[in-house]
């Protein structure tokens, strides 16, 4: 569906088709693929529906050599850097995913479904897709993924809707899923481990982005009560220098715990993984002073981190909602710079926006004070000192904010 969708908004058909070309050279079993984007009606909306022909030996095939195979392909595709990484880690989530499932390791894991070529031609279709319409150069989101219900059947047997793999690589990757629409499987492995290496940040809000492309993908099937369609959406962000993502801001209202026990509350969120926490004073009914602790988080540690705060406070209840943000990407990097004739190195926080511009830089406090220590000096001084060493490393690679 991804790759219909991908054809729809303008991927040339053609390029794809010189992919699934090269796959039986890399990978022995398959003996040849061919790929049909046709438009069909799901609902009364048009869409593409691109389906592979796949000429293959039914055979098991070791995990690992998938992997080693999504390598040798990715190098002989000349694919850009980006495309090359997204396809051999949507791979490798895949074969980690199936690995840990078996209780083993890729090299004793062998694979079923999952070791076909359409595995293969699905993930590298889409990665050349995303190449030739230049989607990598971009920031990319998903909304949360909805996985269908009932009861699939497979190599194992029969289970319940979600596939155990595709629950893995949800709880790997921290992808909200969600039920509903039809009860059938909705999201397969394959594919939710394309969109985990394509969209990083999956929004419960469409983004704000004036739309250019819309290309709609179609199902197999028809279902009974919507549109068996995906839709991929390529437009300009508004304010586009910024990224985004989600998080839940977890909030609880506290009058009768000391402050010692308060602050031990927050210090266990932050140690739990919590991206950030603090105190807010209030007054609350029959006039009793109080505070309200809020804990910033990912979605996917929301509940261990209530849990957590029920515990030490001994509150009722949590309250919670969902946040996006623009945010800027960060990175740590570690420099060496000279004090006193003594070489240190310092980590040093540098913020940059979807063009790669650094915007800002920041030494990590905890080194400043380390090395203030150390050298006797004022933090203050320290922390310029390592800003202008900083600045002029970006400055020698050419990235001067």
């Amino acid at each position: 569906m991804l790759l219909g969708a991908l054809i729809d908004a303008g991927a040339p058909q053609e390029k794809v088709q010189k992919v699934f070309d090269m796959i039986p050279q890399h990978f022995k079993r398959c003996k040849s693929i061919k790929l049909s984007a046709t438009v069909v009606d799901r609902h009364g909306f048009r869409a593409c529906r691109a389906e592979l022909k796949i000429i293959e030996e039914q055979s098991e095939v070791n995990a690992q050599e998938l992997l080693e195979t999504a390598k040798n392909l990715a190098g002989a595709l000349r694919l850009s850097e980006k495309a090359s990484t997204f396809a051999i880690n949507s791979v490798r989530d895949i074969v980690m995913a199936e690995s840990r499932l078996h209780g083993s390791t890729p090299e004793k894991t062998h694979l079923h479904e999952a070791g076909s070529a359409d595995t293969l031609a699905d993930v590298f279709g889409v990665a050349v897709a995303c190449d030739e319409l230049g989607v990598f150069n971009g920031a990319m989101y998903s909304t949360p993924v909805t996985v269908g219900g009932g009861t699939v059947t497979f190599s194992h047997g029969n289970l319940a809707v979600p596939a155990p793999a595709v629950l893995e690589i949800a709880k790997e990757k921290h992808i909200p899923i969600r039920g509903g629409m039809e009860s059938v499987e909705l999201a397969t492995p394959t594919g939710i481990s394309i969109l985990a290496n394509l969209a990083p940040s999956f929004l419960q809000a469409f983004p704000a982005v004036v739309p250019q492309i819309v290309g709609y993908g179609a199902g197999k099937i028809e279902l009974l009560g919507s549109p068996n369609i995906l839709r991929v959406v390529i437009g300009e962000r508004i304010g586009a220098e910024t990224g985004g993502d989600s998080v839940i801001v977890l909030e609880t209202n506290i009058d009768d715990l000391p402050g010692e026990m308060l602050g031990h509350t927050l210090t266990r969120t932050m140690e739990a993984g919590a991206k950030d926490a603090w105190i807010t004073p209030a007054h609350f009914k029959k006039n009793r002073p109080g505070q309200v602790l809020h804990v910033l988080c990912e979605p996917a540690n929301s509940e261990k981190l209530s849990t957590i705060i029920m515990e030490e406070t001994g509150t009722l209840g949590v309250r919670y909602q969902l946040w996006n943000r623009f945010t800027l990407d960060r990175e740590i990097r570690t420099i060496t710079l000279s004090i006193g004739g003594k070489v240190v190195a310092a980590k040093v926080k540098f913020s940059k926006d979807q063009a790669g511009k650094t915007v800002n830089v920041k030494p990590e406090f905890e080194d400043v004070q380390a090395i203030a220590r150390e050298f006797s000096l004022p933090a203050r001084q320290v922390f310029a000192i390592i800003l202008q060493a900083a600045r002029q490393t970006l400055k020698e690679k050419g990235e001067e904010a």
